[in-house]
C-alpha cells in the first residue's frame, strides 16, 4: 500500500458479525431514537448480527410515515455503507459499530448501553476504538413493529 492510501482507507470494524439467538430485544421491527419529538435515527437488528441505521432517513417523520418510506424500493437503494453494521448483545448490555457519517475515509463508531426492556434500550456513549476517544450520550430508543424489514445483505459486512 503506498503512504498515502493508508489515508484513503475506511478502517475496519473491530467488532466480529455474529449470530443473535437470543431474546433479549425484540428484531421484529426497528427502533426508534426521539429528540424534541422527533425521530432523529433509527435501527433495524438482524439475527445474522448485521444492523442497518438509518441516520437520515428518519427526519420528523411520524412512525406511519416511516413505515411508509422503509417499505419503499428508493430506501433500500439508498442505502451506503455508513447505514450498515454489526451489533452484539452481552446479557443486559447492546454494543454496535458502524462507519461514520462523513465525506473521504470513514472512522468507525461504537455506540454502547444498557437494554431497559425487551423494547428499549439506552445509548450512553459513543466511542471512536481506533482511537480511544469516548464521548457519552444519553438516547434512548423504542421498538416500533415493522414487517417486513429490509433485506440486511450487504457488500460491506463479511
Amino acid at each position: 500500500m503506498a503512504s498515502c492510501e493508508k489515508w484513503l482507507k475506511d478502517e475496519d470494524l473491530t467488532m466480529a458479525r455474529m449470530p443473535y439467538c437470543g431474546q433479549e430485544i425484540r428484531i421484529d421491527g426497528y427502533y426508534y431514537y426521539l429528540y424534541n419529538g422527533r425521530v432523529l435515527d433509527t435501527y433495524f437488528f438482524y439475527r445474522n448480527g448485521v444492523i442497518i441505521s438509518a441516520h437520515g432517513a428518519s427526519g420528523s417523520h411520524p412512525l406511519d410515515e416511516l413505515d411508509v418510506e422503509f417499505h419503499s424500493d428508493s430506501f433500500v437503494h439508498s442505502l451506503h455503507k455508513y447505514d450498515y453494521g454489526v451489533f452484539q448483545i452481552i446479557n443486559d448490555s447492546i454494543v454496535w459499530e458502524v462507519w461514520e457519517l462523513i465525506q473521504g475515509p470513514k472512522s468507525v463508531l461504537r455506540f454502547s448501553g444498557k437494554i431497559l426492556s425487551d423494547t428499549s434500550f439506552v445509548i450512553n456513549q459513543m466511542e471512536l476504538p481506533h482511537s480511544g476517544q469516548v464521548y457519552p450520550r444519553h438516547e434512548v430508543s423504542y421498538f416500533h413493529e415493522f414487517f417486513p424489514k429490509p433485506d440486511s445483505t450487504n457488500i460491506y459486512i463479511p
